[in-house]
């Protein structure tokens, strides 16, 4: 018997279980036995080590580059899915503090729903590394595909050359080597890369719990039980300095990834690679997460409504080009913290434009935030930043913890025009040219250089920044933009770059040192032919001031920067000025401030100066209803000292300049009108204030005949028998319509019909009644329907519920206009059929006589509905 396991890629062949079932299954259980025993330490740790080698090495920073969405473009070939689409049953807890039961997609839900997050848990399956027999490399000389070569094409033509001209990096024939064999050391690093990556995504992101196990198409009958994310791991090679690769492959209901392919080259599962490849899997598995335009279109806002808008395009006359910027709330919020941008025209994060296909789009715009991980290369120096976590965060399926974010430097506090302006405008170390070719990097950590690379054409007209055309900086994913970049022994916090002729001059290395202009010399000694230099010098900052210190004396430097002098010593030292060093609490002389301020305030010297509309030691105070308005809100209140448009009649003006909406409208000014709840239940899209219900909305889901649906429906065949003309929207693939009736239907029907009911109904009654009865109301209560209505659910009449309270014992909520029609059948509005018997109490009086007196041919009424 061969098994066939099909998961959302590609169909992976296993092995024939007749005879090695067994021992291949002892073996699994060993290698995870061992697995778990090795990484338990590695779980206890607060955050992956992502430590470089010191910035003065003289080893170069090899990086990652991103080949994401090249990977994506090959799934959407014709024949090929993209993803899958397999609904899941998700908890919420507190459903029983109240009376009556609960249907799933009921409003009941949506007030319980709240704060039910919990970290995500990833399951990793290892199943399929090393057994694709055109696509995994077993030995020395194998020719394997990378990509999908052309069908036309004999084997090994084309061949994969990254060198070549031009490059062939995929859709090739690969030629293995020993160091693409994934042998058992390098699975072992594998193991350990991906298991440190679960664990730090379990600590920073959180995600509505799926109950009971995660059901994927293709997969296992079962499902995965303790997942909300499987990733199938395979060690394929890759070509130029691609690490790895991700994708997700299977969504759920309300578009979010259950399931993703992660791919690592095994010649990079090396010790000289590791800190590299944990950086690399975490920028990967991001993808898989939502950082991916093609799951832009899923994201939803809180109240899981579809978002309208994720990124804006336009064309940015001061860039000189097209621009894609992503205007999410939580993402402009945290950008304008950190850029210190709160003038009105920032309105969003730029994506890179740069990179070609599998970078453009689907990265951040390197130029603004240079090492950040979710720009399209990763180095060993790359970070986390709040940005990249709010936008995961604003895709509404997980809740991020900010802690987890690391310090990123790149572009913090240089303000509105940094975001906005092109690079040739920055100002400071930002920024170099042809006439200083030297100085001291952008954090100041390091002396640095200035690339300029003469091309051997010529460079776009926006990236041309020299007389020159074909002259610009060394990155084009940074926009071809000329900034300092650290020389290999130049690292001034690293004690291990100290120099000769440092004591000569002054200086110091080490953690609080700080690269700044400086023409200082010992006296007696000369600097040589470059009299103005650069230098690493002791800083500290205390009470409100910067000081720096030469040969151990202390001085305070001018608060806008300035010259200042030094005994024994020629010359003088430049001090940057005071915001540059010390306002944003990178030194501070009392330490961390609480709770990093809730991102609600500058955390200057250690205290919190909270932003408007904030209060509090820690600034967790809040004044607004919604705090992500408060970016907004500090654009207007500058300018115009009062509330936006004095809220449009269509709210209360409030004293610290937010408008109060009234409970229709919302929006900074009130002029958006909302909504409904009930509109998102239903998978609408609220158009200001008008719910408007697209089954495309629905990934996978397309409007289709009652009667093409009935041989993959088993619960709900004879419900939906009884209106063949009507359109429906459900899933394209009979297979998961099919799990759509057990992870929805199925559930809703025994919230109606419990089974220690269903057992004591059918003892005292002999009759399956409200068992059938049942199923149909769970069928048109979970069925959507695809018409001009916006309540597109299919309704029970009124009198239908009530009858089924009666004879059944049942406690739903009739009066709820969204499930059951007061209409009457006839009209076109109630859609529930069946039958319906007397009251239980009259069935149960019926039923004893008749069994007890022995009296016979007692009728009992149905009535029709």
């Amino acid at each position: 018997m061969e098994v066939i396991i099909r998961f959302g890629l590609r169909t992976i062949t296993r092995f024939d279980f007749k005879l090695r079932f067994a021992a291949v299954l002892l073996q699994i259980l060993l290698i995870l036995l061992w697995f778990e025993a090795a990484t338990a330490k590695l779980r206890e740790r607060n955050d992956l080590q992502w430590e470089s080698r010191g910035r003065g090495s003289s080893e170069n920073i090899v990086s990652h580059s991103c080949i994401h969405d090249q990977i994506v473009e090959e799934r959407r070939r014709p024949g090929r899915k993209v993803y899958s689409v397999t609904p899941q049953v998700y908890e919420h807890p507190g459903i029983g503090h109240h009376k009556g039961r609960s249907l799933l997609g009921t409003p009941e839900l949506l007030k319980h729903s709240k704060d039910v997050k919990q970290p995500i848990r990833i399951f990793l399956n290892y199943d399929a590394v090393g057994h694709s027999q055109d696509r995994d490399c077993r030995g020395v000389g194998d020719i394997v595909k990378l990509g999908e070569p052309p069908l036309s094409s004999p084997t090994g033509t084309p061949s994969c050359n990254p060198h070549g001209d031009p490059p062939i990096y995929g859709d090739c024939w690969y030629n293995c080597t020993l160091d693409d064999i994934s042998g058992e050391d390098k699975r072992r690093r594998l193991r350990k890369a991906l298991g440190q990556t679960a664990d730090w995504f379990k600590r920073a992101l959180a995600v509505e719990p799926v109950r009971g196990n995660l059901r994927l198409s293709g997969y296992s009958a079962y499902g995965v039980a303790g997942a909300d994310l499987v990733l199938l791991v395979t060690t394929r090679p890759t070509t130029g300095n691609t690490l790895a690769w991700a994708v997700a492959c299977e969504r759920d209901q309300w578009g979010r990834a259950i399931a993703g392919h992660v791919n690592v080259a095994p010649r990079h599962l090396t010790a000289e690679a590791e800190t590299l490849l944990s950086a690399t899997l975490i920028h990967e598995v991001m993808h898989v997460l939502g950082f991916d335009p093609h799951a832009f279109a899923h994201f939803r806002d809180e109240r899981k409504r579809r978002r309208s808008q994720v990124t804006v395009q336009t064309m940015d006359e001061k860039l000189g080009r097209m621009v894609t910027r992503v205007v999410l709330p939580r993402v402009v919020m945290h950008s304008r913290h950190h850029y210190g941008a709160f003038l009105e025209n920032f309105t969003g994060l730029e994506l890179e434009d740069g990179g070609g296909r599998g970078t453009s789009g689907s990265h951040w715009e390197k130029r603004l935030l240079m090492n950040e991980i979710m720009t399209g290369s990763v180095d060993t120096r790359s970070v986390v930043s709040k940005m990249t976590l709010a936008l995961l965060e604003d895709s509404g399926w997980y809740q991020a913890n900010y802690s987890m974010a690391d310090r990123l430097d790149w572009g913090r506090n240089q303000g509105t025009d940094f975001v906005t302006s092109p690079c040739n405008l920055w100002k400071g170390a930002y920024h170099c040219n042809t006439t200083n070719l030297s100085g001291c990097t952008y954090n100041r950590e390091a002396e640095g250089y200035c690339p300029i690379v003469n091309y051997s054409g010529d460079l776009p007209q926006w990236a041309r920044y020299f007389p020159q055309a074909n002259k610009g900086g060394q990155s084009s994913l940074a926009d071809y933009c000329t900034y300092f970049v650290a020389y290999s022994d130049g690292s001034c916090t690293d004690t291990n770059s100290a120099r000769a002729p440092d004591r000569m001059l002054g200086e110091v290395r080490g953690s609080n040192s700080r690269c700044m202009a400086s023409s200082l010399v010992r006296t007696g000694f000369v600097r040589g032919s470059v009299t103005q230099g650069n230098g690493c010098y002791q800083h500290r900052c205390v009470n409100n001031s910067l000081e720096v210190a030469v040969d151990g004396i202390w001085k305070v430097c001018p608060k806008s920067g300035g010259p200042v002098q030094f005994p024994g010593f020629n010359g003088e030292l430049i001090c940057p000025a005071y915001h540059e060093l010390c306002s944003t609490g990178t030194v501070s002389m009392s330490g961390q401030c609480p709770n990093s301020c809730n991102f609600n305030g500058d955390c200057v010297n250690g205290k919190c100066h909270c932003f408007l509309g904030f209060h509090g030691h820690d600034c967790s105070k809040s004044e607004l209803h919604d705090p992500y308005w408060f970016y907004y809100l500090v654009m207007y209140k500058i300018k115009h000292g009062s509330c936006p448009s004095n809220c449009n009649g269509r709210g209360k003006c409030l004293p610290n300049g937010v408008c109060e909406c009234e409970n229709s409208r919302t929006g900074i000014d009130c002029s958006t009108a909302v909504c409904d709840e009930q509109c998102s239940l239903h998978g609408g899209v609220c158009d200001n204030g008008v719910c408007e219900f697209r089954c495309s909305d629905y990934a996978g889901y397309t409007c289709q005949n009652s009667s093409t649906l009935l041989s993959s429906l088993s619960v709900c065949k004879d419900v939906l028998e009884r209106e063949l003309s009507g359109q429906h929207c459900a899933p394209s693939e009979a297979s998961i319509l099919q799990q759509l009736e057990e992870v929805v239907v199925m559930p809703n029907y025994h919230r109606l019909f419990p089974s220690g009911a269903r057992k004591l109904f059918n003892n005292v009654f002999g009759s399956s009644y409200c068992d059938a009865a049942a199923k149909r109301l769970a069928c048109w209560i979970s069925i959507q329907k695809c018409d001009n209505d916006w309540d597109n659910r299919l309704r029970v009449c009124h009198s239908a519920c009530q009858s089924y309270n009666l004879a059944c014992g049942a406690s739903l909520d009739c009066s709820d206009q969204t499930l059951f029609s007061s209409e009457e059948e006839g009209d076109g509005q109630c859609t529930g059929f069946g039958e319906t018997k007397v009251s239980w109490y009259n069935r149960f009086r019926t039923s004893f006589f008749s069994r007890n007196t022995g009296l016979k041919g007692l009728s009992v009424k149905y009535k029709q509905f």
